[in-house]
């Protein structure tokens, strides 16, 4: 009597998120005249900020990187007039497709990682290297005068043509004393040996409040 194999389900749980968008992106070139050099990305920026309320009303929204803005709006080609520093520009949006949400362009994936740093920039985190840290909700242990800052960082990521999210916890350990104490403290741990406390010090990080 043969016996049927039991099949059972495993369910995993990942720091890995499937990132989707509803909605096409459409892609536009800009051009100026005069023509803004190609290494000079944010002085093509400060024109299009004088632009900002013109691009709103036709985009919104709208995120310009580099030479290209992308938006969920599709409009025909569009021309401008702007200053800036006494010079006057024409830009010109020029219509150049559509931007395919998936992670085998790597178009999409240098927008998408913009996108999302743009996006953390708006929650007021604390920004060291490339991750974030809530400040305000901050544990605090006195006894050893040390505090801690919740936190995450982020990556971007491919897998079978999807954008994946990774989302990985993290934590900064702050000691909360003076750089003077903690040279005082070191002095007295190594005898005033100046050598020793400024192998200690070179390199180090200080935060300010």
């Amino acid at each position: 009597m043969q016996q049927k194999a039991l099949v059972q389900r495993t369910k995993v749980k990942t720091n890995y998120f499937t990132f989707s968008c509803d909605q096409p992106l459409f892609k536009y070139k800009v051009e100026t005249e005069p023509q803004v050099p190609s290494t000079q990305v944010r002085l093509l920026f400060k024109i299009l900020g004088q632009l900002k309320e013109s691009l709103s009303n036709l985009l919104q929204p709208y995120q310009p990187f580099n030479f290209m803005i992308y938006s969920p709006v599709h409009i025909d080609e569009t021309t401008f007039t702007a200053e800036y520093e006494n010079v006057k520009y024409t830009v010109k949006l020029v219509p150049t497709g559509m931007l395919e949400v998936s992670g085998k362009e790597k178009e999409t994936m240098v927008f998408m990682g913009r996108f999302f740093k743009l996006l953390q920039g708006h929650l007021k985190l604390k920004q060291i290297g490339k991750k974030y840290f809530d400040d305000k909700n901050q544990e605090n242990f006195n006894q050893w005068k040390l505090s801690v800052w919740p936190g995450y960082q982020t990556s971007l990521n491919n897998y079978q043509e999807k954008i994946l999210i990774n989302i990985d916890p993290c934590f900064k350990v702050l000691r909360e004393t003076t750089v003077i104490e903690f040279i005082k403290d070191l002095m007295s741990r190594y005898q005033g040996n100046q050598e020793r406390v400024k192998e200690e010090c070179i390199g180090m990080i200080i935060m300010t409040r």
